[in-house]
């Protein structure tokens, strides 16, 4: 108040100077008041906003140098599901290794990859005996290329799939090529994966120059040693690889990226070598200059690469100019309304008197109102007399560190004492940075140690609230609230999403290629038992992976990672497309899947990838839950301004109770018989948000023992 009070006071008496001059005088002074302030408000409204854009940028480009490191993670542990095949075979023949690859099922699971091969260690004199065993496989023109003698060999005998290009590596020594051979010796020698530089691929040699690399892992002869990098040398049997072009990697991985151009370079941010990939802007934003960027290194295989992001404008016109704006002319208002109060009250002395300190009185109670209600929301005030070093705190703060709930009194050494070591030089830094005037407000999230002895997680915000007429800081005022449940709730989440992405999917898809290799070779001589029980184990294994990839598709629906299209869809084609993809399913149950009547000639606006997940999902409910021998009907209406669209069953109904609930996550209204049905508890999550996503809304109609309709409306396409 008393600050407020002495700007109050400075205006008047300006006012009250100009009141001796000309009436245009005095205009001018209050107009300048009044474009000064409303300035100074515009500004800092602008600078949070240019702020919190940056801020959604660098966590743009953090999600997607994860997600490229974690692909490549993920490629890692494919190549060593094919080492694991060499380890529990006498001899992996080609239709064994086609069998493998087939069943990982690549262009689904591991788009960007262009195959996974084979190529084993022929030293000189077994070149011959070599050249002359694949010969007999059917290969009559097979010779190891280039020519030229060398001490051992390094030949693709296996790719999959074995088509196309990928044909032309057959016999291909890679050990001849000096940035791949590099590669494959880091990798012999480490035991550990690794790629090359960047390469043109035999792939792509009448391509031009497209950017590649390959990621090797080696095979070791068993029952020989591997301790030593000699030991190693001496019992590499083969390589187990995969190529890759990067521009279909990184597609693959991130999609077509509209709000940051992403450009990675072959080294280290400091001495970056050559360029692997640049998702340059088309159109408009082609000759556009980044307003944010941010240099990364990304180590992957036993080498770095530089990545290098900058905004597009996709991304930075999501910056909020409407908020500077409406609080600039909502300041420009308040300001040209409070200089005509002070204005009249400067000509009335006497009566601005009485009006003063009434105003007074009030700003006084809305403090002390505005006090008590941030009392009442759990956050503990603070106020920092900086000359002296004592700190008050209210009783809020006594509680966050379970001292009890009385107000406090203590100084900036010893609270700096409660600080977790980990975090006090961040800390430190802020609050200097703030007393310099470096920045505004002082905003730090970091641990404090209770009188427990136990840490607990506080955001802590502050700002100087005086100066003295050299500037330096006074007085600091600001908050402190306890944040510790966020923070495990964060924690929690992020080793949920990195346990499913690697440690549960990629050792998953994995057994899922054994278990399914095994069924394709060995079910027909087990015993009806044994057969049955591989049966239950892929299947399992299949709705195991089923729902890790509901998990995943939701978390990147709701952190933004997933990619719509904005397609013209029409409704009829993708009715019957969605029910002749389904009918095999509903033939399972015994449930017969019709669309009723002409759909009408609508066409929507929508990604059709997506609306066919919704409807597979749908489906697939409702057959689960209709008895043998009913109709599930796919129907399709229009109305108003859009289409509705609806799957009816014939089960026994969603009871009411469960009606505000049957959209969230792993919701289910009966789980004993959902386990009974399978079903992840995700479908009609992930449902609803792509449709959602698309500009639609989602929902059902149900009676008890009638059946139930799932609908969703979508807008026509203009």
């Amino acid at each position: 108040m008393p600050r407020t009070r002495t700007l109050t006071d400075a205006i008047a008496r300006v006012l009250v100077r100009s009141e001796s001059a000309p009436r245009w005088v005095t205009a001018a002074v209050e107009l300048a008041l009044l474009a000064g302030i409303t300035y100074a408000a515009w500004a800092f409204a602008w600078r949070g906003a240019q702020q919190e854009a940056e801020i959604r940028f660098e966590f743009r480009a953090s999600q997607m140098a994860d997600a490229i490191r974690g692909r490549m993670t993920d490629y890692a542990q494919v190549l060593r599901g094919g080492v694991g095949l060499f380890a529990a075979s006498e001899r992996v023949t080609r239709d064994e290794w086609r069998a493998y690859v087939t069943e990982l099922r690549l262009e689904e699971n591991y788009p960007g990859i262009l195959g996974i091969g084979f190529a084993p260690r022929v030293p000189a004199a077994a070149r011959a005996a070599h050249e002359r065993a694949v010969r007999a496989e059917g290969f009559p023109g097979y010779a190891i290329h280039p020519s030229g003698q060398r001490d051992e060999y390094a030949a693709v005998v296996y790719i999959e799939p074995f088509a196309g290009q990928n044909a032309r590596t057959l016999g291909f020594d890679m050990l001849a090529e000096p940035t791949r051979r590099a590669a494959m010796l880091r990798a012999r020698d480490g035991g550990e994966p690794a790629i090359s530089g960047r390469v043109t691929l035999v792939q792509d040699a009448d391509q031009g120059a497209r950017a590649g690399f390959l990621m090797y892992v080696p095979v070791y002869r068993k029952a020989l040693p591997t301790e030593g990098i000699a030991q190693r040398g001496a019992s590499v049997a083969g390589y187990v690889f995969s190529p890759f072009r990067v521009d279909d990697l990184i597609r693959g991985i991130l999609g077509e990226a509209a709000d940051v151009r992403l450009q990675i370079y072959d080294g280290p941010p400091e001495a970056p070598g050559p360029l692997l990939y640049d998702g340059s802007p088309t159109g408009e934003a082609a000759g556009h200059v980044p307003r944010y960027r941010v240099t990364a290194a990304l180590p992957v295989g036993g080498r770095t690469w530089t990545l290098r992001l900058g905004s597009l404008p996709g991304l930075e016109a999501t910056v909020d100019w409407r908020t500077p704006l409406l609080i600039a002319l909502a300041t420009a208002a308040i300001s040209a309304f409070a200089l005509g109060m002070i204005g009249s009250l400067a000509q009335m002395r006497a009566k601005a008197a009485r009006l003063a300190r009434a105003m007074t009185r009030e700003l006084s109670d809305s403090r002390e109102r505005l006090a008590l209600a941030i009392e009442g929301s759990n956050q503990a005030l603070f106020d920092w007399d900086v000359a002296t070093g004592k700190v008050v705190l209210s009783e809020q703060w006594s509680r966050i560190t379970g001292a009890g709930g009385v107000a406090v009194t203590t100084t900036i050494a010893e609270l700096e004492a409660l600080v977790h070591p980990e975090d006090l030089p961040r800390v430190r830094e802020q609050a200097a940075d703030l007393l310099r005037d470096r920045q505004p407000f002082y905003h730090v999230e970091h641990r404090v140690r209770t009188v427990a002895g136990a840490w607990r997680w506080i955001a802590s915000r502050a700002k100087v609230v005086e100066r003295d007429a050299r500037g330096w800081a006074v007085r600091v005022a600001g908050t402190n609230v306890d944040i510790t449940e966020r923070k495990e709730m964060e924690q929690h989440k992020n080793e949920f999403i990195a346990t499913v992405s690697h440690e549960l999917r990629t050792p998953l898809t994995a057994i899922i290629g054994a278990l399914g290799l095994l069924k394709k070779k060995v079910a027909a001589d087990l015993p009806p038992d044994a057969a049955m029980f591989l049966g239950m184990a892929q299947q399992n294994s299949e709705q195991l992976a089923a729902l890790i990839n509901d998990v995943l598709d939701l978390e990147k629906i709701e952190s933004g990672l997933m990619t719509f299209r904005d397609d013209a869809v029409a409704v009829g084609p993708l009715l019957e497309r969605a029910t002749a993809l389904n009918t095999p399913y509903a033939d399972r149950f015994d449930v017969r899947l019709e669309l009723r009547r002409p759909p009408p000639a609508a066409t929507v606006s929508g990604d059709e990838d997506r609306l066919l997940q919704v409807m597979a999902n749908l489906i697939s409910n409702a057959v689960k839950f209709s008895p043998a021998g009913s109709l599930v009907a796919v129907s399709a209406e229009l109305r108003d301004s859009g289409v509705r669209i609806g799957v009816a069953d014939s089960g026994p109904g969603v009871p009411e109770a469960f009606r505000g609930r049957i959209f969230e996550k792993f919701a289910q209204a009966d789980g004993s018989d959902a386990r009974r049905k399978g079903g992840t508890g995700l479908g009609l999550s992930i449902c609803r948000a792509i449709v959602e996503r698309l500009g639609g809304t989602i929902d059902y109609e149900s009676a008890p023992g009638r059946g139930t309709v799932f609908y969703f409306d979508l807008p026509l396409r203009a």
